[in-house]
């Protein structure tokens, strides 16, 4: 299967558990290992297994190991997190999800969710695909979403679990994801009036806060503004962008979409740049 070089040489951001669990677990184990180097440093005498005994009943009833809520909460992530990165079959839209995680550094992390511009709510997704099936049309979408279980198809031969990284990293899903954007260059002659549309479609049709309670109370009253938009715009480009700034991968995208829409994509992708946000 052949993998898209990310843009910048980042990885996508998807595949974030395990290395979130690993740390966890480091830090349970570093918080352990420390205060029993603290008490071998202590002791006025030579250590003995009884002495080791009784240190770690200490540890046990003492307030770091009882910060129960505290490691159960994040064996909770943990465990969420595995579960999101295997493919569910039940879900019925893997290409929204190939295109969310374009922009998914702009969510905030669970219970963290601030209105203060840092972020923005899981509650744009519904309108912000609304907008853009009203300017591509509902048939890109459904391509999409064939390309996709396409592939889903083939890797459920290898008999192994299905994991979103799959997809995420397919040159033909990123590539079908990049025709949907390269479809929205016509909509977008006048930049700031197109953002000023969506904002009302999107900010129209915003989920419910309860939908993502998870994000904490803050996405309550949220709504999209221009410097949310804008930033998701960016995202949602960024790997368009970087090919038009290495010269072999440049050629390719003028030879797919042709020399107007390439010129096109500059001139929206250096707007964007530039929007003053």
């Amino acid at each position: 299967m052949t993998k898209i070089v990310p843009p910048m040489g980042e990885r996508n951001k998807a595949a974030s558990g395990g290395a979130h669990c690993k740390r966890l677990a480091k830090n349970v184990l570093d918080t352990y290992t420390e205060e029993l180097i603290r008490f071998v440093e202590q002791s006025e005498h030579t250590i003995g297994a009884q002495d080791l005994r009784d240190f770690l009943k200490r540890y046990k009833s003492g307030p770091i190991y009882n910060q129960e809520s505290f490691y159960k909460e994040r064996a909770g992530n943990c465990l969420s997190q595995h579960e999101q990165e295997i493919f569910d079959p039940n879900r019925n839209h893997p290409f929204k999800r190939v295109l969310t995680m374009r922009f998914v550094d702009l969510f905030a992390p669970e219970g963290l969710f601030v209105d203060n511009g840092q972020y923005v709510s899981r509650r744009v997704l519904p309108g912000l695909f609304l907008a853009l099936e009203k300017m591509v049309g509902d048939q890109v979408f459904v391509n999409g979403h064939k390309v996709c279980m396409d592939l889903i198809e083939i890797l459920k031969q290898t008999g192994s679990p299905l994991y979103w990284e799959d997809l995420y990293e397919d040159e033909q899903v990123q590539k079908t994801a990049d025709d949907l954007l390269m479809a929205l260059l016509p909509h977008f002659a006048n930049p700031m009036k197109r953002i000023t549309w969506m904002l009302n479609l999107i900010n129209a049709d915003l989920a419910s806060p309860e939908e993502y309670d998870f994000e904490g109370p803050g996405n309550q009253d949220w709504s999209l503004d221009t410097r949310g938009l804008v930033f998701i715009l960016r995202r949602l480009f960024k790997h368009l962008k970087h090919q038009l700034t290495d010269k072999e991968l440049a050629v390719h995208l003028a030879s797919r979409y042709g020399i107007q829409e390439t010129r096109a994509l500059l001139a929206l992708v250096n707007t964007l740049d530039r929007a003053e946000v």
